[in-house]
């Protein structure tokens, strides 16, 4: 199949092609997937693109060093958060906000940013989550549940010296979230879309324009990653800078485990054990 425009651009988390299992192809719960031997990779000009079979297509070499239920989550989470706080901008010694940063990907991210970007972390979250958040990294923590929008701001604002954060990462799904991170950016500062809210969509209430315009701020949006990404985030792993805070459950627990994500409880993230 020739790659599509997204592909050739180096977006491949867009690729107009894309089978992903589990959302359009059955699979997801298999014990083993084969995987064509090609791999694609983008050429100048108009000529057709070159074909390598070193990697076979889109299946991402898992270092000897990792155990499959510890690379798992990387492969989703970890690239996820990886490419979010590339696309922040955000720069070694500076601020960086992270809202739900006790969940699956959030604490990925707080260790990316602390131990493999050189970023200062606060951490926003549930009470019961504090100690993963700051185990892994974040210099801070934020009980959001002990704390109204206004306190928070303020919050985040004596712990930046008064300014607010280089960049705002929301891995919440929350449109609560969303509209609490704009106030906690900095001049010049970046919120970066990660978490996607359930129900009706919303748009970011505060993300005033003229605001915006005034303190140039600015919003992207992250998705996954690309296989260049995947392998970086994997490497930080090998080198023992993330450690993914997970647990390995049975099939048979699916249903509860989904009842803690609901309520909000789970910690980190659950691997399934398809054996």
């Amino acid at each position: 199949m020739t790659p599509s425009v997204a592909c050739l651009e180096g977006i491949e988390p867009l690729c107009f092609n894309q089978k992903v299992s589990g959302y359009y192809n059955p699979g997801t719960f298999q014990q083993y997937v084969l995987s064509s031997a090609k791999y694609f990779f983008p050429s100048r000009s108009n000529h057709p693109p070159r074909v390598a079979t070193n990697y076979t297509s889109y299946v991402t070499p898992i270092p000897d060093s990792l155990s499959s239920a510890a690379a798992a989550p990387l492969l989703c989470a970890g690239i996820t958060s990886y490419t979010a706080l590339r696309k922040s901008g955000a720069k070694s010694g500076q601020w960086v906000v992270i809202s739900g940063a006790g969940g699956g990907l959030g604490h990925l991210a707080v260790q990316i940013a602390s131990r493999g970007m050189a970023l200062r972390v606060v951490g926003i979250d549930a009470g019961p989550k504090e100690k993963v958040v700051l185990d892994s990294g974040a210099e801070h923590f934020i009980d959001v549940t002990a704390h109204d929008d206004a306190s928070i701001e303020a919050e985040v604002k004596k712990l930046t010296g008064g300014l607010g954060a280089s960049a705002v990462i929301i891995c919440a799904g929350s449109n609560k979230a969303y509209a609490q991170g704009m106030n906690l950016l900095r001049f010049s500062g970046t919120l970066v879309c990660v978490g996607v809210p359930e129900g009706e969509l919303q748009g970011i209430a505060t993300a005033y324009p003229s605001v915006m315009v005034a303190r140039d701020t600015r919003i992207v949006a992250s998705a996954v990653g690309t296989q260049k990404d995947a392998l970086e985030t994997l490497d930080l792993a090998a080198r023992g800078l993330v450690k993914v805070h997970h647990r390995v459950e049975k099939m048979e627990k699916l249903t509860e485990v989904f009842e803690e994500m609901a309520e909000g409880k789970l910690i980190g993230r659950v691997v399934l054990d398809l054996q």
